[in-house]
């Protein structure tokens, strides 16, 4: 299984961009994943991800959001993360704003592998010190850096 800094291109980091809300930041991020050949049909995962999105908003606590959706269009496991300039409402049970996006596509028959790296980046989202570090990273080769701690 691959984890997280493996699965998180440098190209793939969007830091300090600016959105008027998650539809928005969701719909900048997917447009560049999909520059990048991330995503092989940008609206249909688009289209996804807000479907999922607006079942069940993926704001967590402290900031931070996981949006993502089960999909066709991508062969493997994505990921891509995104530094908001200002928080963006995701729905999070503590309604504050969210600055640390990661954003995943996954492959229906690789749903597990998924949910194991999900509960690793949330239990290290729970940490102050890793989320400041994402915070005041000044390079996307730094934020893979801060993905490799075990």
């Amino acid at each position: 299984m691959k984890d997280l800094q493996d699965l998180l291109q440098p190209k793939a980091i969007f830091l300090d961009i600016a959105g008027k809300d998650k539809f928005d930041v969701i719909h900048q991020i997917i447009t560049k994943m999909g520059d990048l050949g991330l995503v092989q049909d940008t609206v249909q995962f688009e289209e996804e991800v807000i479907q999922r999105e607006r079942e069940i908003p993926t704001g967590l606590q402290t900031g931070t959001a996981l949006p993502h959706a089960r999909s066709k269009v991508v062969s493997e496991i994505v990921m891509a993360f995104a530094r908001l300039k200002e928080g963006v409402d995701f729905g999070a049970s503590d309604s504050e704003p969210a600055k640390l996006i990661f954003l995943f596509g996954v492959p229906n028959d690789q749903i597990n592998e998924y949910l194991k790296l999900a509960a690793k980046l949330c239990r290290l989202l729970k940490q102050k010190k890793f989320r400041r570090k994402l915070l005041d990273a000044k390079s996307a080769n730094q934020i893979i850096k801060i993905l490799s701690i075990p």
